[in-house]
């Protein structure tokens, strides 16, 4: 009998691999040793929810599910309204999102405001993320009662963030407290909440970019993270 199948997200500038470079580090090779079918569906850079939900349940058409998806920041947005909007929950089983501003970000809003930050305006996903549209998001996009919805948030101290996100951590501290560099804590937490990780935005998938060596920070591994999630799959019914 074949295995689970799993379906990973990536969020708002991801993409499956570039070079050596894997988005989830490591996890589908994790996951394809556990016996579970792992997805990384291919979805526009840095463009709005309302076209990479479309283009997830596009390339998700031919699954027959029952399917787990499990998301990093945006991509479980997209993943919300796959499922309530465009048919997704026909198939999927749960969600499970990590770092997901599911009440917004101010930094959206912040890129809007600031001249440095004008590029970003470009991309089209950045209006997404504001909290008043996540707010409107959400009025209108209610959970599906068959979808298991689960979530863990992340945060660091802004001394441990690296210097790259910073500047956006102080922001989001004196706007709306303990932040892993792009999304407040606060805002992460979704149906059933998890945990809060000890870790910045980028760790959560694997990817450490702390390149201070005059200073150490406690270590995050996201790996057991993602075991216990695929664990959770391998035990739940479909």
């Amino acid at each position: 009998m074949p295995g689970p199948t799993a379906v990973l997200v990536y969020g708002w500038l991801g993409f499956e691999r570039f070079l050596f470079w894997e988005y989830f580090a490591g996890v589908p090779a994790l996951y394809e040793s556990m016996g579970i079918r792992t997805l990384v569906p291919n979805r526009s850079w840095g463009d709005s929810t309302r076209l990479r939900s479309a283009q997830l349940a596009e390339q998700l058409a031919d699954e027959p599910g029952p399917i787990h998806l499990i998301a990093h920041s945006m991509g479980g947005i997209d993943a919300r309204r796959y499922i309530t909007h465009l048919g997704g929950h026909a198939k999927v089983a749960s969600l499970t999102t990590l770092g997901t501003p599911h009440r917004g970000s101010m930094l959206a809003d912040l890129v809007q405001h600031k001249p440095l930050l004008s590029p970003f305006r470009r991309l089209a996903g950045v209006y997404d993320l504001t909290p008043s549209a996540m707010a409107r998001f959400n009025a209108g996009t209610p959970d599906h009662p068959g979808v298991r919805y689960r979530s863990y948030s992340s945060a660091r101290p802004v001394a441990e963030i690296p210097w790259l996100m910073r500047y956006f951590a102080r922001k989001l501290e004196a706007a709306d407290g303990p932040n892993d560099g792009q999304v407040p804590a606060a805002s992460s937490p979704w149906g059933e909440h998890l945990g809060l990780l000890a870790a910045d935005h980028l760790e959560l998938t694997g990817h450490d970019v702390w390149l201070n060596p005059f200073r150490r920070r406690p270590p995050f591994d996201h790996i057991p993270v993602f075991k216990s999630i695929g664990e959770w799959i391998l035990n739940t019914p479909g």
